[in-house]
């Protein structure tokens, strides 16, 4: 096979690469376009090929356009038609324009090329075993016994619009009429693939043949015919019909079946074959038999064919193979032989069968090729081109072409398919604090426990980083999915074990149903991605479905995404500033920054409705450095305003301390700005202590080290505590409005913000007391709070009338 040449056209580059691969494995020359025009103007021009292989839905015609300008073109090929419907009318039209055959192009790729080779292996081996018989037939029929009768020639036409044969045959002197698929059954089946092959190119290229077959007469006698068949042409270039003499010997027919076997297969190749009689007795090998299989051919004659089966081989699979011969005169595929000396050896083989006049096999002959190294580069390719090099599971690659084979199956059999997204949860933090082969091993064993949570049917894939995705094909209904995300939960309780240290993991799982949630892998996709959103939102361990609902708050969200890009480029966000007073001295000494948002079409909008998803989207870290800038150059505008000199205050989000180096931007502006670091704070939350602490507080411990005041937000609230002074590197602490609201009610309130502030004063930690709003709540504060903010002192104000207060307040 290894001269014979392929061109396939198809435009799926997935297919065609796959196709190429396993072809060539096979030892055909094999070359894949992906247009008509590419086809035509580039590669079927520059040489000649034995075999075009043509999917249907060509890019902008059809395979039987292409077929058509081809043959204006004097171009005939021999072709095979690859399409994805089973259509009986295009099947019988690719036959009547010459196609050798017409193959379904299967869902799945590793059906769908088996399928191929198998076909390319019948046209190829036909054709060739056609010539090849056609010489020594003639040579055979020259020294065979013949009857003294002249022969005859037979009248014989096939009319394509009703699919009937004309025929003056032997048995009947008039002109007989019979369906075309009447005469084909009486067709010896050793022969039937000649005489379709034969016909199918009269009818393609319309230039006659002739070629010689076995019939069975009605009276049960097998005469052996010669027929010479030319075609019709009417002017517009459409076969009428298929016409010609068919002559007939009633002569012994070649007596050395062996010989013709040896003929057709045994020369020229450097393939190990073998031919067995019809008791598996191996009664004839070439040279490479020897060489693949460890047994000269002294002994092989000795032997009969299992003395290749491996130890304990799959009988079913054996006894397959012989129902697929009884039915069909070859078959092809991979197995494992046994060598001499014990190991085993995957080679392809191809069986070609010869039948007695019952019908039985007489005798068979096989052809081995040692596939071991490509099976070795096949398992390599696949593995670096399908499969995570790290989990070892399929990645994006496989994962795309899996739901899309699971797609088209669900499409036929109205069944469900669930798409589940996994993302873990503080991955980052792991990899970043206890290594990078923590977090390697972290996902390996994650990897693990999802497969042990699925189905064998079901596809665990890892898509990148910490996000994993699970295929679930024929659900019968959507909430069996849950039945695996709780699995995959209950797994997630049991920790691992990496370095002797106990890990816990959790994640967040998103689902999107086809065809409910989408009918195409990309809003699948897109769909499981928002359900996953959501389900993070809901703490550890939870999943989501996708909505229409959910739906519409995605696209809610992507629009505020555009419309946040856009108020940074428009100047759309402003700062306010809220002073602090100096209750001791009664002076403006500070101010916090408050981001306003003023949307063109919704007015203001609430920091708690845009600043969420800017955090969710990587906005916030554009958002913040606009605001550290924007800062800067009204300092450097209060300066030139002669306004005494003020410490600023910035609520920053834990989100924006992500990048590992993020205090160096920051510091960057400040210094670019020319404004020292001394003058700023950096409000945060407590969760900046709680999630990823050791990454965050890096960057935190870099930005005191050069004069950044550390300001602890909202104390009071959440899991903050008095212990938090002490253990984390805080200059202010910020007590929370509601302590200051229920001061006056509430005597308890009142004392722990007393302590509160005596506390943070013995550890040199400056409070502020937010949220004052009238002279009681003032009154109750200690004497020893020396910093206060609310409406009682001022509202946050726009930059122009915060000026007008700080030069009124400070001048009085």
């Amino acid at each position: 096979m290894s001269n014979i040449r392929i061109l396939y056209l198809d435009q799926d580059d997935f297919i065609a690469s796959q196709v190429k691969m396993r072809l060539e494995w096979k030892g055909y020359h094999v070359t894949t376009v992906g247009s008509e025009q590419e086809f035509l103007e580039q590669k079927f021009q520059q040489q000649a090929y034995h075999l075009l292989i043509i999917d249907f839905l060509t890019p902008t015609l059809n395979a039987f356009s292409l077929l058509g300008y081809l043959k204006g073109q004097n171009i005939n090929p021999a072709t095979i038609i690859v399409n994805t419907e089973k259509d009986p009318h295009l099947i019988t039209k690719a036959m009547h324009l010459g196609c050798l055959d017409y193959i379904f192009k299967d869902a799945f790729t590793e059906n769908f090329i088996d399928q191929l080779s198998f076909s390319i292996f019948q046209s190829i081996a036909t054709l060739q075993l056609n010539k090849i018989q056609k010489n020594h037939t003639n040579k055979a029929f020259q020294n065979a016994p013949v009857k003294k009768q002249p022969a005859i020639k037979e009248n014989w036409e096939y009319f394509l619009s009703d699919e009937s044969v004309h025929w003056s045959s032997f048995e009947n002197a008039t002109n007989k009429k019979l369906s075309y698929k009447k005469f084909i059954s009486k067709i010896h089946i050793d022969d039937l693939a000649i005489v379709r092959t034969k016909n199918n190119i009269c009818l393609f290229s319309h230039l006659p043949v002739e070629y010689d077959f076995r019939y069975l007469s009605n009276s049960g006698q097998t005469s052996l015919l010669h027929a010479n068949i030319k075609a019709e042409v009417d002017d517009n270039g459409f076969v009428r019909r298929l016409y010609g003499k068919i002559q007939y010997n009633e002569s012994q027919l070649p007596a050395d079946q062996n010989l013709r076997l040896k003929l057709s297969f045994l020369e020229h190749t450097e393939d190990a074959i073998f031919i067995t009689d019809a008791q598996k007795n191996i009664i004839s090998v070439n040279d490479a038999f020897s060489k693949v299989c460890g047994l000269t051919e002294q002994v092989a004659l000795t032997k009969k064919s299992d003395v290749l089966n491996i130890e304990h081989f799959d009988s079913s699979y054996f006894n397959s193979i012989s129902k697929t011969l009884k039915n069909k005169h070859y078959w092809q595929g991979e197995v494992l032989i046994r060598h001499s000396d014990g190991h085993s050896i995957p080679v392809w083989q191809s069986i070609y069968i010869l039948k007695d006049e019952l019908g039985h096999i007489d005798q068979s002959i096989s052809v081995l090729r040692d596939i071991s190294q490509q099976k070795a580069a096949e398992a390599s390719i696949k593995l670096q081109a399908n499969y995570d090099s790290l989990t070892q599971l399929p990645n994006r690659t496989l994962f795309i072409d899996r739901l899309s084979g699971a797609i088209k199956q669900t499409q036929r059999n109205n069944k469900k398919i669930a798409l589940m997204l996994l993302d873990l949860n503080k991955f980052k933090w792991i990899n970043d604090t206890l290594g990078h082969h923590v977090g390697d091993a972290l996902l390996q064993e994650t990897a693990k426990k999802l497969l042990a949570s699925v189905r064998k049917s079901d596809t665990v894939a890892r898509l990148g980083g910490d996000e994993f995705c699970i295929i679930l094909p024929e659900l019968e209904k959507t909430t069996d999915a849950e039945l695996i995300a709780r699995k995959v939960f209950n797994s997630f309780k049991k920790p691992i074990v990496v370095d002797q240290q106990e890990i816990f993991i959790s994640g967040s799982i998103g689902i999107s149903i086809f065809p409910d949630d989408g009918d195409n892998i990309d809003t699948l996709q897109k769909n499981a991605d928002s359900a996953m959103y959501m389900a993070k939102n809901h703490g550890n361990n939870s999943y989501y479905y996708y909505t229409q609902a959910l739906q519409q708050e995605t696209e809610k969200r992507l629009k505020l995404i555009e419309d946040m890009q856009s108020a940074i480029a428009n100047k759309e966000f402003t700062l306010h500033y809220q002073p602090i007073i100096d209750l001791h001295k009664n002076k403006v000494t500070s101010a916090e920054t408050l981001l306003r948002w003023n949307h063109p079409e919704a007015g203001y909008i609430p920091l708690s409705d845009f600043i969420p998803v800017a955090e969710e989207s990587g906005l916030i870290r554009e958002i913040g450095n606009w605001v550290i800038n924007e800062v800067a150059e009204n300092m450097l505008h209060w300066q030139r305003l002669g306004l005494s000199p003020l410490h600023i205050s910035l609520n920053q989000s834990v989100a924006q301390y992500s990048p590992s180096e993020c205090h160096i931007e920051w510091l960057d502006i400040l210094k670019t700005k020319q404004i020292s670091p001394n003058s700023i704070t950096f409000e945060i939350s407590e969760k900046i202590f709680i999630d990823e602490q050791n990454n965050r507080l890096k960057s935190i411990e870099k930005l005191k080290q050069e004069g950044i005041q550390i300001s602890l937000d909202s104390f009071g609230t959440g899991y903050s505590s008095l212990s938090y002074l002490k253990k984390y590197p805080v200059d202010v602490i910020k007590i929370d409005r509601s302590y200051i609201h229920s001061m006056v009610s509430d005597p308890v309130h009142a004392i722990l913000v007393e302590t509160i502030i005596i506390l943070a004063n013995k550890l040199n930690i400056k409070v502020v007391a937010t949220g004052v709003e009238n002279q009681d709540q003032l009154n109750l504060l200690d004497h020893q709070c020396r910093y206060a903010q609310g409406y009682f002192f001022s509202k946050p104000l726009p930059l122009k009338e915060f000026e007008q207060f700080v030069k009124e307040k400070n001048e009085a």
